[in-house]
This record gives structure tokens, C-alpha cells and sequence, in this order.
């Protein structure tokens, strides 16, 4: 062998070696997380999400390691349950075909005030989620189906000095009976009704979870106190005599903590059994097609969502339910009407509201925290007085109401940071 062929050799060799790989095979990138294909670059579809989460690698001048392990299934819950798919409204004749394609049927639910009809499949072992979402709807034309899409908290936890968000959208109690007569939901995580905020309150909580277990209680309970915690205790919600209805969507425990798609159907279609005319969301996740149904039903229904804009940061994509065109999303601010360092923004933004050091029942008494969760129950209390005072108000004429209120902030008229702007309180609650 020739001089420069030895040269040209240990040259390649060593430019592999710096790669961790001598030649990189055709899924190479897909392997170690580094790139990925997607079929129409769009990350909020049903179909191109991967069963894979990304790992944080640190950089260290270390020998080359061997291309490494997948994760295990089911180590981490990702951005949609595993091995689940969501078939809508399926028919008999579509469910033997999915049955002849290898998938399981775990459970129908009936949603009954939405009129749907939701069957869990489990996939089959040897493919992903997503390869098995694209098969039914390759194969079964004629079915629906979806991701079993995951739902987080939109909260973070914050140090800082006490709140101040009543006296920022101008609430003004007359006495200790506001929000007497009135109906709020939720969908949430457990409620803790015997907390101090909460006792003697009117609050109807149900767990949806296959065990019926209630599921960590701090966030829920933090909502419920913003909205109906007694005028009399250390956190006076903004309606402390209103009824409450406490939907715990919620499954899985510290990081692990979520609901899904399907949970969140079972919660809303309990509501509107419920007849609360207004439901607060403070959660966040990704499109998805039977969120959207159920969402767009529950507002045919008179019903208004308001749901948290999100805590993914100014250049984050869209946040669900907030940014379906039924919903009322609500961004927040501090008190110097700054917005909160970690709230999406984007022209689905509604109204803005306090979200940063709010004062809410913690584990060991009272904390401070940051979020739109927190500002959300701000824009439910409005829409529940003006729903009050106004019964006839549809969802699309109390949106109208909340914009024509709010006070301009950031850029005239509506911005994707502020929305149209602080929202306001129609006037005093009686």
C-alpha cells in the first residue's frame, strides 16, 4: 500500500472516530435523536409524533462509546399515551377490521352528554404508536382515530412576595356572597375539599381514573381556591359561594403527573352533565382530534372554556385547548403588567390576567406561584359574572364582552403577547 492510500485511510478513520461511528448507518440520526424525519413538518398533527423523547447529553472528551440503547417502553410517558390509539364514534364493522389488523380493543366510552363514543385500542407489540395510527388510517379509510395526546399542568413554582391579582383586573366584592347561584367546572387534578380555603365550600369533586384514585392535589386545589375559597380564609377566592365541580382528569404521580385526550372528554362531558356554563383548564398539550371535537361540542352547548395560553415560552408553538377558536386563552402578567417570562404568545392569546406570585395553598400551607393556571381562573370567574348577569350570552358574544373590557397593553389594539389586552372585571359582585 502506497504512502497517501495509508495516509488517506487513517485520515477517514480518524474523522469517524471524532463522529463516534465509523459509518453511519441509513438510521443512524433517528437512533441517537440528533434528526428525524417528519411528513409535513408540523409537530401539532395526530399522526408524525415519535414514542421517543429527546435525552439531555452533556459534551465530554471522553473515547467513543458504543450507538446507544433505546429507552425502554413505557420508561418515560412522552407527548401521547403508548401503545394507545383513540377510535371516534367507531362502528362495529370498523372495530373487527382494526381487531384483524392486530389491535386490542381496552374499553368504549360513552360521553353521553357530547354525543361521542371513544374505544381504546392497544397496538400491536412490534410497532410504534405512530406506525400504528398510520396503518388504521391507511387500511381503515373510513374510521377515525387519534393519538391519545398527554396534558400537563401550566404551573411553576415561584418565591417571591404575595399576590395582588384581584385589585390588578379591579374585583370588587360587595360582601362574602359573591358568586351565590353561580356554577363553575373544572378539569384539573384532585381537589383537597378539606383544606382550610375550601372548608364549607360547595366543591363536587369526581376522579376519572380507571382506579378512581384521586391524584396529587396541590394544583387543583390552588384553582379552586382562586375561584371559590372562603372570603374568611387565607386565600379568598374571587367567588367563594359559588358551586364548584371538580373533574380529576388527572393520572400518574411526580413527573409522570397528566391527563390525556380521553380523560379530558370523560371530565368535560361530566361538566356538562353538571350544567357549568363555564370551565377553567389550566393545562396545556398538543392538538388533538377528539379535544378538538369535544371542545367545539362544549361550545355548541353554550359552554365556555377557559384554558390556560400556556408556560412554553415566547417562541413556543400553539397551546391546547387554549388555542382552539372556542376557547378563551389566558396569557399572564406580573404586577407591573409585564408579561410572564414563560407564557407562549401567539395571535390565539384572548386576554391577559395575574399569573406571577400568586398566593395559593400549598402542601405546607400557603406558596407563591407562577403560570398561566393561575391566570386562567381569573378569566373563568369574569365569564362566569357576566354569564350571571347576562344568561342568554353566548360563548362567542361573552368573548366580545371580555375584549371590549380588557385594558390595551403592549401594542395597540390585539397582540400576541397581551391578547386584547388586562382583563377587567364587568363590576362589582354582589
Amino acid at each position: 500500500m502506497s504512502r497517501l492510500s495509508r495516509f488517506l485511510i487513517q485520515s477517514w478513520l480518524a474523522i469517524g472516530l471524532c463522529l463516534g461511528t465509523v459509518w453511519p448507518g441509513p438510521g443512524f440520526f433517528d437512533a441517537v435523536g440528533v434528526a428525524r424525519a417528519d411528513d409535513d413538518d408540523d409537530d401539532d398533527d395526530d399522526d408524525d409524533d415519535d414514542d421517543r423523547q429527546p435525552v439531555r447529553r452533556s459534551v465530554r472528551h471522553s473515547p467513543p462509546a458504543a450507538r446507544p440503547a433505546p429507552a425502554r417502553a413505557g420508561a418515560r410517558i412522552g407527548n401521547f399515551e403508548p401503545r394507545e390509539i383513540l377510535a371516534i364514534d367507531a362502528t362495529p364493522a370498523v372495530l373487527d377490521q382494526a381487531r384483524s389488523l392486530g389491535f386490542a380493543i381496552r374499553e368504549t366510552a360513552s360521553l353521553d352528554r357530547l354525543g361521542l363514543r371513544v374505544t381504546r385500542l392497544r397496538t400491536p407489540a412490534k410497532q410504534s404508536t405512530p406506525q400504528a395510527l398510520r396503518l388504521l388510517q391507511r387500511r381503515i379509510p373510513g374510521g377515525d382515530f387519534a393519538l391519545n395526546h398527554v396534558y400537563r399542568l401550566a404551573a411553576e413554582p415561584c418565591q417571591e412576595n404575595r399576590c395582588y391579582g384581584s385589585t390588578l383586573i379591579g374585583w370588587d366584592r360587595a360582601s362574602g356572597h359573591c358568586g351565590r347561584g353561580l356554577k363553575l367546572g373544572i378539569v384539573d387534578t384532585a381537589v383537597n375539599g378539606q383544606a382550610p380555603a375550601l372548608a364549607g365550600r360547595r366543591v363536587e369533586i369526581r376522579s376519572f381514573a380507571e382506579d378512581g384514585k384521586a391524584s396529587a392535589p396541590t394544583h387543583g386545589t390552588a384553582v379552586a381556591a382562586l375561584l371559590v375559597g372562603s372570603a374568611t380564609s387565607e386565600f379568598p377566592g374571587l367567588l367563594p359561594e359559588a358551586e364548584l365541580y371538580a373533574a380529576d382528569t388527572f393520572i400518574g404521580t411526580g413527573a409522570e403527573l397528566r391527563t390525556n385526550a380521553l380523560l379530558l372528554g370523560k371530565g368535560l362531558d361530566w361538566l356538562l352533565e353538571k350544567q357549568a356554563p363555564v370551565v377553567n383548564a389550566s393545562l396545556t398539550g398538543p392538538d388533538n382530534r377528539l379535544l378538538r371535537e369535544v371542545v367545539k361540542r362544549m361550545n355548541a352547548r353554550n359552554v365556555v372554556v377557559v384554558a390556560a395560553a400556556g408556560n412554553g415560552g415566547p417562541s413556543a408553538p400553539p397551546a391546547f385547548p387554549a388555542a382552539y377558536p372556542e376557547a378563551v386563552a389566558v396569557t399572564a402578567v406580573d404586577h407591573l403588567l409585564r408579561p410572564y417570562r414563560l407564557a407562549n404568545r401567539g395571535e390565539y392569546v384572548t386576554v391577559a390576567a395575574p399569573g406571577v406570585r400568586i398566593w395559593t395553598p400549598g402542601p405546607r400551607g400557603g406558596q407563591y406561584s407562577d403560570g398561566t393556571s393561575f391566570a386562567a381562573p381569573y378569566g373563568a370567574a369574569v365569564a362566569a359574572l357576566l354569564r350571571q348577569r347576562q344568561p342568554g350570552l353566548n360563548p362567542a358574544a361573552l368573548t366580545e364582552q371580555l375584549r371590549t373590557n380588557a385594558r390595551d397593553l403592549g401594542a395597540p389594539g390585539k397582540d400576541p403577547v397581551f391578547g386584547w389586552g388586562l382583563l377587567q372585571s364587568p363590576g362589582r359582585c354582589e
